[in-house]
């Protein structure tokens, strides 16, 4: 007997008379007048045959929830079997669960109840069979975050807008062990999963999402190959001094990257204990904390900056450098002329601070103030220790040094430390030049050096000269080797030695100018000459004028231009026996010498 289409298996089928009816309310009565049962009037099939398909899907959907497969006819089924994955019949559909993975197929066979069969042309079957693909997750991983070689790495995948699963619900492996899902970031292109495994070193993972581990239903699975981590690469530099190899503890230090990274970047990551990490206007820096001398390896973050959202801030990898850094202070050579004055007193007895690289004159009376002071309370943390080597040499006028007055000292100066006044020692004299140099030492273990501005540590140089007369009267030692006596009669007076006397003008720096007066007591022609007219060694009473240029300390060279006034006896000629010859030259006791001479000494007093 045909029956509607789409109508339960199940259905109870009642007979009744005609113009009866049936209901609840409704009582019929046989010939007799008798009640009728009604159970007495119900049609019991004999054999139930479906005609049209009782799987209405070729297929089994894990996108959207617990795989499914909807049926005509749930009722009509006894049990499902599918193999490895497990079926259980329900209202209108056949529940699977167990799907082993995304790319295998499910065999469902399908056993009816008794009594009811599936027309197949001819044949009627009580065990239906089919085969059903499985409708999984579209998966994909990020090109770029799946690495090898990372401990504690972190992955990223995106799920297709299609799947409605919610991504911490799933059950996520990687190579088959379980991961955990650290971010999840939802957009129109898909879900983005992070998932954080505890590394690999394999070519290739798979990675799989499940629905439970009870379940085990495979809704998305992807394999994918792995990228070796790169090794960063960075280096330090403090900005305006140059690179170093060390992380300074005083101050920061610009950290730059090498673009060695692939389609990520490494990111510097702060080290509790160790150093510390700041950004401004994207420039990263770094300032260390460990105790001076501790040796750090740098850590960085590999991150991937195509990722969208937060996703590109995290950090997807922890990775050290391969070599260590001495933590320590950064010394950066500061400015002499901010930690070292030269002082001396002016007329009044009020201080001045000298320029330095300038000349200055300092009062004779207030020679003994100068003072070079230091102002340690000056140097800043940042600076570093400084190590400077100060030097005081005061050189006399005539070009040589006041040994009593010298100072060379090192000093290593802290920040924030004492003023420290350090007196020029000695008595000076008029027109001594005082000379201050101080300059840092220079050791590039200490100092923070530019490697493409090497021009030279700071130092600073003061110069300053005590002033004195304008005039210096002194006595000297001269020895003209050979003086000309231009008076009659006339000829070289050789080998003469005397005492002068000399009043020079001096100029703004004690020095003498070349011509002066000279007076002083000469014995000249200490040697006989050979010549026809003998002068007798004479001593003689000089005033004149004299050209002296120094060639060293108390000794010079020079010319003299002479009145003399002689003491001696007559002058003779010889008359080789001429007696029409007298032997005695008329001549008077004043003549006019002059010559070249060598002078030694110079003892006297300015004016």
């Amino acid at each position: 007997m045909p029956v509607p289409q789409g109508l339960p298996t199940d259905t109870s089928l009642y007979w009744i008379p005609p113009y009866g009816r049936i209901g609840p309310d409704v009582k019929t009565y046989d010939a007799l007048g008798n009640l009728v049962d009604p159970e007495s009037l119900r049609i019991r099939p004999g054999r139930t045959i479906l005609t049209e398909p009782l799987v209405l899907s070729n297929g089994i959907d894990v996108s959207k929830g617990p795989g499914s497969v909807p049926v005509s006819h749930s009722e009509a089924i006894a049990t499902a079997d599918c193999g490895t994955a497990r079926c259980e019949p329900a209202e209108g559909f056949i529940s699977v669960r167990n799907v082993p993975g995304v790319d295998a197929t499910v065999t469902l066979r399908a056993r009816l109840v008794p009594r009811v069969y599936f027309s197949r042309g001819d044949a009627l079957d009580q065990v239906i069979t089919t085969t059903l693909s499985v409708l999984a997750c579209p998966l994909t991983a990020v090109e770029g975050s799946v690495l090898r070689g990372a401990e504690n790495s972190a992955l990223v995948v995106r799920l297709d807008p299609v799947c409605a699963h919610d991504p911490r619900t799933l059950v996520w492996t990687v190579n088959g062990l379980r991961v955990r899902v650290e971010r999840v970031v939802k957009l129109a292109e898909g879900t983005y999963v992070m998932l954080r495994t505890g590394g690999t070193s394999d070519q290739q993972v798979t990675i799989t999402a499940l629905t439970s581990r009870q379940d085990g239903t495979v809704v998305a699975s992807e394999t994918a190959k792995t990228l070796p981590l790169p090794a960063p690469r960075a280096s330090l530099e403090l900005p305006g001094h140059g690179s170093i190899d060390f992380i300074p503890t005083n101050r920061p230090a610009e950290v730059n990257m090498a673009s060695n990274a692939g389609l990520g970047r490494f990111v510097l990551e702060p080290l509790p204990g160790a150093y510390s990490v700041t950004t401004r206007e994207s420039v990263t820096f770094i300032q260390g904390e460990a105790a001076p001398g501790a040796f750090v390896a740098l850590r960085f973050g590999y991150r991937l900056p195509t990722l969208p959202a937060e996703l590109a801030t995290t950090d997807l990898a922890m990775v050290d450098e391969r070599f260590q850094r001495v933590v320590r202070e950064a010394s950066v050579p500061a400015r002499i002329e901010n930690l070292v004055e030269f002082v001396c007193a002016d007329k009044d007895g009020k201080d001045q601070r000298l320029e330095p690289s300038r000349p200055h004159r300092i009062p004779y009376e207030m020679r003994n103030t100068c003072r070079v002071i230091v102002y340690r309370q000056r140097l800043k943390p940042e600076d570093g220790n400084q190590e400077v080597l100060l030097r005081i040499s005061v050189t006399k006028p005539d070009g040589s040094v006041r040994g009593e007055s010298g100072v060379e000292q090192r000093m290593f100066l802290r920040p924030q430390g004492e003023q420290r006044d350090i007196p020029v020692p000695g008595n000076l004299g008029q027109y001594d030049r005082i000379t201050v140099q101080v300059s840092h030492v220079a050791d590039e273990s200490r100092y923070a050096l530019s490697t493409t501005d090497r021009t030279g540590l700071p130092s600073a140089q003061w110069t300053a000269i005590v002033t004195g007369g304008l005039f210096r009267l002194y006595t000297t030692a001269a020895i003209p080797a050979g003086l000309y006596r231009a008076t009659e009669p006339t000829g070289q007076l050789a080998i003469n030695f005397g005492v002068v006397s000399r009043l020079a003008l001096l100029n703004n720096e004690g020095q003498e100018r070349l011509l002066g007066i000279e007076a002083g007591l000469m014995g000249l022609g200490l040697v006989p000459q050979s010549g026809d007219i003998q002068f007798p060694p004479t001593l003689a009473v000089v005033l004149g004028l004299g050209l002296r240029v120094p060639i060293g300390p108390g000794a010079a060279v020079g010319a003299q231009a002479w009145m003399a006034y002689e003491f001696r006896g007559d002058i003779r000629r010889r008359t080789g026996g001429d007696p029409t010859l007298d032997p005695v030259v008329p001549s008077s006791k004043w003549s006019f010498i002059f010559g070249p001479s060598i002078s030694v000494g110079n003892v006297g007093f300015n004016l």
